[in-house]
């Protein structure tokens, strides 16, 4: 498979996870704190702005294992196991939210 496919199916499948995950009830209260004043605390922007935090916390949590396999184990040599890793690591963090797609 290409890379950049597996790196937008990535992305793809954090925003799936930002929109449909059970920890949007957790992000909630948090994206109400750290709104920029910018924007007006409506509830639509609240939940903008959560699900945003959970799928950009999905984009970079999932990162880690492969982040750390391309530093110990790769050192660099740009194979596609570190893109399939952080593909797996989002989707394992996706899980929860397949219940609510249904």
């Amino acid at each position: 498979m290409d890379r950049n496919f597996i790196v937008f199916t990535v992305v793809g499948i954090s925003i799936l996870n930002g929109l449909f995950s059970p920890f949007l009830a957790v992000a909630v209260p948090i994206a109400a704190v750290l709104m920029p004043e910018v924007f007006p605390r409506s509830v639509g922007w609240v939940l903008f702005f959560s699900s945003l935090l959970v799928a950009s916390g999905t984009l970079l949590i999932s990162g880690v294992p492969a982040a750390l396999y391309e530093r110990l184990v790769d050192r660099g040599r740009g194979g596609n196991v570190t893109v399939v890793i952080w593909l797996v690591g989002a989707a394992l963090l996706a899980l929860p939210a397949l219940r609510n797609l249904g």
